[in-house]
């Protein structure tokens, strides 16, 4: 059963991963002009743009481009890290962690609180439960060894 909970919270974590790639990409296109999509992708580019440009706080610098690129790379952490933990490598946990605490200095960079920390708190709760399974994995393998 524990094994099950945790697959199913690596499957939400690679596809929240493989979401946040592919919009990433869509919208650091988009900040190019290396295409133009219409509709939503115009109207996140330009909330995204107004967002960083009226920030009181923006501690890194961020501009689109890097705010977009910086999202990316939280996305191939946490596919990473859910890909890692399908596999039980301990590597795995390791880039989840890291997914956790580049979501949080964002939050941080802004000194902004949103709708958006529920939605971490929810993947911390998550990342608690497969260090949870991981352990006792662990701990059952040491037994029947």
């Amino acid at each position: 059963m524990k094994r099950k909970l945790a697959i199913v919270i690596c499957l939400i974590f690679l596809a929240s991963g493989i979401i946040r790639i592919g919009v990433s990409a869509l919208m650091i296109g988009q900040a190019m002009g290396w295409w133009i999509f219409d509709g939503e992708a115009v109207e996140a580019l330009a909330d995204t743009q107004r967002f960083i440009a009226e920030a009181d706080i923006n501690l890194v610098g961020f501009t689109p481009l890097t705010y977009f690129a910086f999202i990316m790379v939280m996305g191939l952490t946490i596919s990473g890290g859910a890909v890692g933990q399908l596999w039980r490598r301990r590597w795995g946990l390791t880039l989840i962690a890291l997914y956790l605490l580049s979501h949080a200095a964002l939050f941080i960079n802004f000194m902004t609180v949103n709708p958006k920390i529920f939605l971490w708190g929810l993947s911390v709760v998550m990342a608690g439960v497969l260090v949870w399974a991981s352990r006792t994995a662990e701990a059952d393998e040491r037994v029947t060894a």
